[in-house]
């Protein structure tokens, strides 16, 4: 099992959800966890009637909703019999200093740190980052950067290094540009409405960047092949 961390005080739910639908069409199982401040998959995952938390299938991807940290997560696996050890990935989203802590009962295999220039998103990143410092201070905070529907001027640059480096936070060589355009948004739209996680449906760059992202994320599969199975399947 790796644990996947979706960081950062950014709307990216739809391309979490996107990377967990082309993860399994790549046969392997995986499991998204909402840490999200106010829930977000809630509203868009098909709910279990009368269910306030619970784990569910949504396109072929396991998600646990509704949980306020990760011990009534792990308290609710166990009941249930679940052993979140049978999924190949397990990807968390996480907003906030708050939910961080929250939820910081995992271990983290991989760390991807979503990022805007708005002024609330950089400083609630830093204080995510703080706080994982806090939590860590021994660790190395090695993160993925990922410009989420950004646009990185040099100012906006320099302004998010500066409020960072003193937690000594160091970046891959990996580093994402993610742009999201009308066509892309309006598959999203129709997947919410639909209850089908369609991703084929996305633009050739959108797809592009998933290819790409899962390619590095699996560490064994091309993303050449990774677009061509994509393609192959309806829904």
């Amino acid at each position: 099992m790796q644990v996947v961390g979706m960081y950062g005080y950014v709307d990216k739910y739809n391309f979490v959800i996107a990377v967990a639908r082309t993860i399994s069409i790549m046969d392997r199982s995986v499991l998204v966890i909402d840490a999200t401040s106010d829930k977000k998959y809630k509203y868009i995952v098909p709910a279990i009637e009368n269910k306030d938390k619970y784990v569910t299938q949504y396109g072929e991807v396991d998600f646990a909703i509704g949980f306020n940290n990760y011990e009534e997560l792990s308290n609710y696996l166990q009941e249930n019999n679940i052993d979140i050890n049978k999924y190949s990935y397990v990807l968390i989203d996480v907003e906030s200093a708050d939910t961080y802590e929250k939820f910081s009962g995992l271990e983290v295999n991989k760390s991807y740190l979503y990022i805007d220039t708005n002024l609330v998103s950089v400083n609630k990143n830093e204080e995510l980052i703080k706080k994982m410092r806090e939590e860590n201070p021994e660790k190395e905070l090695l993160f993925t950067k990922v410009l989420y529907r950004a646009y990185m001027s040099r100012a906006a640059t320099e302004y998010l290094e500066e409020k960072i480096e003193n937690y000594g936070v160091k970046w891959s060589d990996e580093i994402y540009d993610i742009s999201v355009d009308e066509q892309d948004t309006m598959v999203n739209i129709d997947s919410q409405y639909s209850g089908l996680i369609d991703v084929r449906k996305h633009t050739k760059t959108y797809l592009y960047y998933i290819s790409e992202f899962i390619s590095k994320l699996l560490g064994d599969e091309s993303s050449k092949e990774i677009l061509k199975q994509i393609k192959r399947r309806k829904n």
